[in-house]
């Protein structure tokens, strides 16, 4: 993944040096895998001999995602005739209708450097079959990160970055053998958090896996380009979702994730954006189930009204986890600059 990222900087590079003037004069809002916005100045908008782009320094926004799609639930078994005890046990195609949303905010703390952060929270609904429905709601894991940006040139540039998940997500698994397991001893709201959490991954795409992973801390390097001229954007990406287990309750240590993506946008008015996202996660290390590969595209549209970005876009999985479960999400997002 590497080694793609560097061939297409220097294809970006090559491309940027045989282009020809007459750039198009607009900004280009154009929104990062992190949820982040760069507004980008057109090259009227550049002084003489300058080549950098105007960036704001502070940055906010919300990202929802709507999903549908089957989880592993913990289902309530009815008593029975001559049984008056509540049991639980799971049931891995339990319908859910999930709403996530992550808060996420980023200043730049001096040049090339930027800070910043995202937290999750989320509500969903499950629907197991003979038995009654149930809510739940819970946080994800903060996320906190630090970039640096090295310019490759006026329209190029590489982006180094370092994220820690903290385990602030609640839940604990389903175990893969819960039958007729006794109320006494079944954590019900333990249970609907972990379900929960793998509904709100499962609905985007398995892209952001360290945010709803309970029990888990995440350690995530990456690395991606930047290349924006002419009303194209391209941004490539690659990084390494490490999680690491908090609790013996755990089927495994550690959870090891590579995650590669592209973004291509262009810019079809001043105040609009066309895009589409597509990803790849390739599970390396853990059980059996973690060691799987997942794949998902995004077609999106941005708007720009001043400092102020909505943006939307249809998160379709083509394998894995999400493809398998029968997942479809819906983006929603808003992400202001100042």
């Amino acid at each position: 993944m590497v080694v793609t990222v560097a061939t297409v900087a220097a294809l970006l590079v090559g491309a940027r040096d045989a282009s020809a003037h007459g750039d198009v004069d607009v900004d280009r809002p154009t929104v990062e895998s992190s949820g982040r916005v760069r507004v980008e100045a057109g090259p009227a908008e550049h002084s003489e001999g300058e080549g950098e782009e105007h960036e704001d320094r502070f940055q906010v926004g919300l990202d929802m995602v709507l999903g549908w799609g089957n989880v592993p639930f913990a289902v309530q078994n009815l008593p029975t005739t001559g049984n008056q005890a509540l049991t639980y046990t799971r049931q891995d195609q339990t319908p859910s209708d999930v709403q996530s949303f992550i808060v996420k905010g980023s200043a730049e703390v001096a040049e090339h450097v930027e800070v910043g952060f995202r937290l999750p929270f989320t509500f969903a609904s499950f629907s197991p079959e003979g038995s009654a429905s149930r809510s739940a709601t819970s946080l994800g894991n903060l996320e906190l990160e630090g970039e640096y940006s090295v310019p490759l040139g006026r329209d190029l540039k590489l982006l180094a970055a370092l994220g820690v998940a903290l385990p602030t997500a609640q839940g604990q698994e389903v175990p893969e053998g819960l039958a007729n397991l006794p109320a006494s001893l079944a954590n019900e709201s333990a249970y609907d958090r972990w379900s929960l959490s793998r509904a709100a991954a499962f609905a985007r795409g398995y892209e952001d896996n360290a945010l709803f992973e309970p029990q888990r801390l995440g350690l995530v390097p990456k690395l991606g380009l930047n290349y924006s001229a002419h009303g194209l954007s391209i941004e490539p990406y690659v990084k390494v979702e490490n999680l690491i287990g908090t609790s013996t309750l755990l089927d495994t240590s550690y959870v090891g994730e590579l995650v590669g993506a592209l973004r291509v946008g262009y810019q079809v008015h001043r105040r609009i954006e066309v895009a589409l996202r597509g990803w790849v996660n390739v599970g390396f290390a853990g059980t059996a189930d973690d060691k799987v590969t997942a794949a998902a595209l995004e077609p999106q549209v941005l708007f720009r009204f001043g400092p102020v970005r909505p943006y939307a876009g249809v998160i379709i999985p083509l394998a894995g986890p999400p493809h398998d479960n029968g997942f479809f999400g819906v983006r929603l997002g808003l992400s202001a600059s100042f």
